[in-house]
Order: C-alpha cells, then structure tokens, then sequence
C-alpha cells in the first residue's frame, strides 16, 4: 500500500496570511506546506482522505488520478473546502465515487454544497454512512473508522491493516486505543509544541507514540512552531515529520 502526502499544514496553510511561516524557516521548502490530505492506493485502487481548499494543487501535483472513494475526518473548512473540485470530475469524466463520512458530516457537505449532488452528478456521487468501531469495505480494503475528540466536531480516524490516520485529535477514548494497538505505521496530527485544547502537542504526541509503540510514526497538520529540520534532528527515532508530497510504503 502506498501513501502519499498530499498536503500536512494547519487549517491556514503554511505560508498563512497571518503570520506567514512563524517559527519554522522560510527558506526551508519542506516548510510550504499546503492543507492536510492523504492520498491511499493499493491494488488500483485510489482512496482520498478529506479534500481541503487546496486539493485541486495537490491533485494535480500527483497527475490527477482516478479516485475510486472519499473518506472524512470532520467537517471543518480545511478538511472538507475542496469537496467541489469533484462535482466537476465527476461530471466530466462520468465516473462513479464513493464518499464516506459520519451522517451529521455528508449531510454538513450536502447543505453547504447542494449543488454537486444534484443531475447529473447526483448519479455519479453515491454516499455512505459510516458508524463508529464499524468496519466498512472499499474494494478489498477493509477500513475501521475511529472516533476521536476534536473542537466540538470530534473527528475520525482511520485504521486499514497495520496503518493508521489520525488527524485533527484531542483525546482517544480507551476503545479506540484498543483499536489502534498492534498498527506499524502512524500518521498522527500534531499542530503545535504548546498545550491545545483542539489538537494533541508534541509532548503528548510523544508519549502516545511511547505507549502504542507502532514502527514508524509520521506528524502532519504541522503548523507554524513545527519546523521541519528542528524536527527531524531532534525527534526520537522511528519519529518523523511529514512533507508535502511524501511518500510511504506500508
């Protein structure tokens, strides 16, 4: 299975118009960092995790591919922004896809963008409720969705044989800890060095890794204090920062 990295910023992207690359250096390129997604292929088959206001880059990054499925973590802007761009690939290509996401989050899509789900596309986009610790199966790939604490949305991780995404997370309830034990491979969100009430930091990040104890663990969703180079001389190994555009075997 192949993982590539399509995107592994914060929700304002990195430069931000705010506060362009904060801590980490600018003349650094592994620093441009656009919004997080990950692009899944195995067997021919293609799954996209969440589609951010910058998909259309990253897609075209990777030479627009065929994607078979969609899957959601949550619905916030940076994970859900770019869900248009496949209204028009549907349309235009006149092939089918499966989109995959909890019931309050397809129908958030469906009221903030009604009109990709409408003829003709509407015979094109089939959608899908998942349900918490319940497996579901895109082709041969059988996938766990986990739920997770963030803001006031929550999210959801995904677990597919021994790797697992998990983005955008505060707190794991102890039975998705369960869930995850046993995986080999981790993308982990981790936005800041300090303390959130949104989003797991590095010291905590840390000590999840320390506890699971998976092989290799990669931090995405990094924002402005995460430096790429800091980062990868000063983590313990089989830790690593993600960069746009990264890929990883499983």
């Amino acid at each position: 299975m192949k993982i590539t990295i399509l995107g592994c910023g914060p929700s304002w992207g990195m430069p931000s118009l705010i506060n362009g690359f904060g801590d980490a250096d600018p003349l650094e390129p592994r620093n441009i960092r656009t919004r997080s997604s990950i692009l899944i292929e195995d067997q021919g088959v293609r799954i996209l995790i969440d589609t951010g206001p910058d998909i259309r880059e990253q897609l075209l990054r990777v030479g627009t591919p065929k994607i078979h499925a969609l899957c959601y973590t949550h619905p916030h802007y940076d994970h859900m922004g770019g869900a248009e761009e496949f209204g028009m690939l549907t349309r235009e290509r006149h092939e089918i896809l499966h989109v995959y996401g909890r019931q309050k989050d397809i129908l958030f899509l469906k009221s903030r963008m009604p009109y990709i789900f409408k003829a003709p596309e509407e015979q094109l986009i089939k959608t899908h409720y998942i349900r918490p610790y319940h497996k579901f199966q895109i082709a041969h790939l059988e996938i766990l969705p986990i739920p997770q604490h963030h803001a006031a949305s929550g999210s959801v991780g995904y677990r597919i044989g021994n790797f697992a995404y998990c983005t955008d997370v505060k707190s794991i309830d102890p039975e998705g800890w369960q869930c995850l034990k046993g995986i080999k491979t981790w993308i982990l969100g981790c936005v800041t060095l300090e303390e959130s009430s949104r989003w797991v930091h590095l010291a905590e990040a840390l000590q999840w890794i320390k506890n699971l104890h998976p092989d290799r663990t990669f931090l995405t969703h990094l924002g402005p204090t995460m430096d790429y180079k800091t980062l990868k001389t000063t983590l313990p190994k089989g830790v690593c920062p993600c960069h746009d555009n990264l890929v990883i075997q499983v």
